[in-house]
């Protein structure tokens, strides 16, 4: 069901600096469920709404530090792991919610879980794909040149060439676009590359069409530059030490042609996890973004799974 006007909209003011965006759709006495987008930095759309039934859903989409509408945009000060998982709290205790659903793609996946493994009593249920595993490895899969390099050779001479580092280490690579993205003399054209790469591996072998710098764009390439040359802030660490303490209702969903995020580190750092403490989906043909029928398809009914759980034991009825 695709979103209409939202029931209320909020900025709340961190005192950090940002200026964070809350919008709310639905029905307010549904299930509350945060929604918990990708890049870091990628904001939230108006897609996410089609992934849930919104007459029994109380949703709450949260643009994090910097990303969407929220202020300054594209703002890297205190803009870190750990303040994001501080607003989420946050939000949760303005919203004056005892416990709520979280659902999120990619690096909303990596956020939700890191959240779920901190604060179990909070989540209902939830539901997470295309999981992004913030490890070195991780990392250097998604930028470095023995990762999804290999599947996409010339495409990812274009990344590493509009920021001139052929042949070039990978740290070097990353510093140079971390410079541009941040006023250099190629910003625009850096932007539009670090984009276009990560369009090519959410969307593969379809046809990219050009990136036009725009807000969202810019905000996305910094912010994604940002935690990784920090390393996501050690999230890796917090996602291990979690793992496990998730609830009952947690549901993990892959497509096999992830480029993004691949199928076999995700099935590495879940390998330790007894199988009783998650369901997995695995789709086959299936690729990064919700865009794709497969991915949407999977994603609907396992947020579907996690509303019935969770009204289950908020003891809801039938929508009014």
């Amino acid at each position: 069901m695709a979103l209409t006007e939202p029931f209320a909209e909020t900025w709340l003011d961190t005192d950090e600096g940002h200026i964070l965006h809350l919008t709310q759709y639905g029905n307010p006495d549904g299930v509350p469920v945060l929604y918990l987008h990708g890049g870091p930095g990628a904001g939230c759309s108006a897609n996410e709404g089609q992934l849930f039934d919104l007459s029994k859903t109380r949703l709450i989409l949260l643009d994090q530090r910097g990303s969407g509408d929220s202020l300054p945009h594209g703002g890297l000060q205190d803009n870190n792991l750990l303040a994001l998982l501080t607003d989420i709290e946050r939000i949760r205790q303005w919203l004056k919610i005892e416990a709520w659903c979280l659902a999120g793609g990619s690096f909303g996946a990596t956020l939700g879980l890191i959240y779920s493994g901190l604060c179990p009593k909070r989540v209902l249920a939830q539901v997470y794909w295309g999981l992004f595993i913030p490890s070195d490895q991780g990392r250097d899969w998604l930028y470095g040149g023995n990762g999804a390099a290999k599947r996409f050779p010339i495409d990812y001479l274009g990344f590493v060439g509009t920021a001139k580092a052929d042949n070039l280490s990978f740290n070097t690579l990353m510093a140079r676009y971390y410079r541009a993205l941040n006023g250099g003399n190629r910003m625009q054209q850096c932007i539009a590359a670090w984009n276009r790469w990560e369009r090519v591996l959410a969307q593969p072998w379809g046809v990219p069409l050009p990136v036009e710098p725009m807000k969202r764009e810019e905000a996305t390439a910094r912010i994604e530059s940002h935690y990784a040359i920090n390393r996501y802030f050690d999230a890796y660490t917090l996602m291990k030490a979690g793992r496990g303490k998730w609830p009952a209702h947690t549901e993990i969903i892959q497509g096999s042609q992830d480029w993004v995020c691949p199928d076999h580190l995700l099935r590495e750092f879940l390998a330790p996890v007894a199988k009783d403490s998650f369901s997995y989906t695995h789709v086959s043909g299936g690729f990064h973004s919700i865009d794709d029928v497969k991915m949407h398809t999977a994603v609907y009914s396992g947020c579907a799974r996690m509303i019935a759980s969770a009204a289950a034991q908020l003891q809801l009825g039938e929508p009014r």
